[in-house]
């Protein structure tokens, strides 16, 4: 193998690394607490619930028939979970999983589990 090779993948090791970091820090308050507000709750905190941890979601999601290419447009869909902590209007503490679907070019959609509407206010 070659230095440059080695050296490659070293700088592409790290930049994944760092990728990962960067994500795992990321407490999506911006898109979160909106629609908790619209539902009456408060938001407190959101967390990193570990790798491979989806909480209450399916872990594999099998779609058929989704293009894996769009039309030679580089596609960039990513989804992450996060363990939110909210307030109801009478201050009690409530914990809900949160997946957050981001994609270029679609809005991002957020999925509470268990639902905002099933949480006793």
């Amino acid at each position: 193998m070659s230095t440059s090779f080695i050296i490659s993948a070293l700088i592409a090791s790290f930049l994944g690394l760092v990728y990962w970091k960067v994500n795992t820090k990321r407490d999506f308050k911006d898109v979160i607490e909106p629609l908790l507000n619209k539902k009456g709750f408060t938001y407190v905190s959101s967390k990193y619930p570990g790798v491979f941890r989806v909480g209450p979601f399916k872990k594999i999601e099998v779609t058929i028939g989704k293009p894996q290419i769009n039309n030679g447009a580089v596609r960039y869909e990513k989804t992450f979970y996060r363990i939110v902590d909210l307030k109801t209007k009478n201050n009690k503490s409530r914990q809900t999983w949160a997946k957050i679907e981001t994609s270029w070019f679609k809005e991002t959609k957020v999925e509470f589990n268990p639902k905002l509407s099933e949480i006793k206010k």
